[in-house]
């Protein structure tokens, strides 16, 4: 019988994958408990009733979780034919042994799981969400992100072969990427960093440069949105350093430069928007796994330019904000339905209807402002808020130097502001 030491009870735990919690709850046991047997200082060794829980949750593991419970504890399990001191001055009950513990062998790696048919379906969900999540309602998807996450973890849990236990880990990290957004889209900034905290470890774990990549873009994005463009350039930055795709490097680059922008640093978003068009470095990659699941996954040419637009409005470059928004609307107008992101959409109108402000173009402000007030409720998007509010005010200071239709202007984005109550955010801007 197992003599159930503190570090046994540790060592089993672990070989089974759990966390303390979800230890003790297998077990039966509190939390409490369970956390006395791994201490640092002073553990407490399991109790009477304990030594039985866990001698029966030993006998009810796979091959492959006792395998591994003995190995962490630097043990040699006993074989029927009896241990191997009992066995190593007897040539005969040697090669007994050696073929138990082969035939041993065999059987727990044909125990392992094996998921390619899952695997290959729950990428191909995630392309499918990818996309959707440009164009479809949040909840939605955001409920079919959390179906993929179950399943994953699920398969995770149970030991896999080394290459599908790589594959399930890179969609996993996937599936953070899009559940951070999805839940900084739905206001919670702190859930968000745990998705993003899930995808960089992920991306470590399995050693994927693409999925740092978009971590790191990500986390750029969520610093912008919460008023820290500093940090957003920074992060965006750090981003670079991975040898990922041309798109992951176009998200990248035009996320500093816009952060840049916003953080007062004309020179440097500049400098940035220039790179924007120069051929990636020799020696980098053509395309990356992770952009390749398109949609919010991937950063196309309209996207491009609905950023570089957004950049030089916030430089106060009011020709090239106008020219590269107004390509932006027309690029989202007239492409695919499954492309089109009414957020960007959006944005991409105030900006431009800003640039005509600057060009004292009332007419062509109104007409950008004209198709915002129009906005379906589903397609009114929080972050366009704030750019009604900035847009607001510039119209009002314009009214004050006798310009009538900035007046109106100003009254119209009022109405919409104090108007029906905003859908939940879009995660396309």
């Amino acid at each position: 019988m197992e003599n159930w030491t503190a570090q046994r009870a540790a060592a089993l735990c672990a070989a089974m994958g759990y966390t303390l919690a979800e230890f003790a709850e297998y077990l039966g046991l509190s939390r409490s408990t369970v956390a006395k047997w791994n201490r640092k200082t002073n553990p407490r060794n399991p109790g009477r009733e304990a030594q039985d829980l866990l001698a029966v949750a030993l006998t009810k593991a796979s091959p492959v979780v006792r395998a591994q419970f003995h190995r962490r504890l630097g043990e040699v399990p006993q074989t029927r034919a009896g241990s191997y001191g009992e066995t190593a001055g007897d040539p005969r009950m040697q090669v007994v042994d050696s073929a138990t513990q082969a035939e041993q062998l065999a059987n727990d790696v044909a125990a392992l799981g094996s998921d390619a048919d899952l695997i290959d379906y729950q990428r191909a969900e995630l392309g499918r969400l990818a996309v959707e999540y440009v164009h479809a309602p949040l909840p939605g998807v955001f409920a079919d992100l959390r179906h993929v996450q179950n399943t994953l973890t699920q398969a995770l849990r149970t030991p896999q072969r080394p290459s599908q236990t790589h594959d399930l880990m890179f969609l996993a990290g996937v599936t953070s990427i899009l559940l951070a957004h999805a839940s900084q889209n739905l206001g919670d900034h702190g859930a968000a960093l745990k998705h993003l905290r899930a995808a960089a470890t992920l991306a470590t774990a399995v050693d994927s440069t693409a999925l740092r990549a978009w971590a790191c873009g990500s986390s750029a994005l969520f610093h912008e949105w919460s008023r820290q463009p500093g940090v957003a350039v920074a992060d965006a930055l750090k981003g670079l350093q991975y040898n990922a795709g041309p798109q992951t490097r176009r998200r990248l680059l035009a996320i500093a430069a816009r952060s840049a922008a916003r953080a007062r640093r004309p020179d440097v978003a500049r400098e940035l928007l220039a790179r924007l068009d120069e051929p990636p470095e020799r020696g980098f990659t053509s395309a990356d796994s992770v952009e390749d699941f398109g949609g919010l996954l991937s950063f196309p040419m309209n996207k491009k330019v609905y950023y570089v637009g957004g950049t030089y409005a916030l430089l106060g470059d009011h020709d090239n904000a106008e020219r590269f928004s107004a390509q932006a609307i027309r690029s989202y107008e007239e492409g695919l339905p499954e492309e089109r992101s009414y957020g960007d959409l959006a944005l991409a109108r105030l900006d431009h209807a800003h640039a005509c402000l600057g060009q004292d173009n009332l007419v062509g402000a109104a007409a950008s402002v004209t198709q915002i007030l129009g906005l379906p409720s589903a397609e009114r998007i929080s972050q366009l808020d704030e750019a009604v509010t900035s847009l607001r005010d510039r119209a009002r200071k314009l009214a004050g130097r006798q310009h009538r239709a900035a007046g109106e202007l100003a009254d119209s984005l009022t109405g919409y502001l104090v108007g029906s109550p905003r859908a939940l955010p879009s995660g396309c801007a």
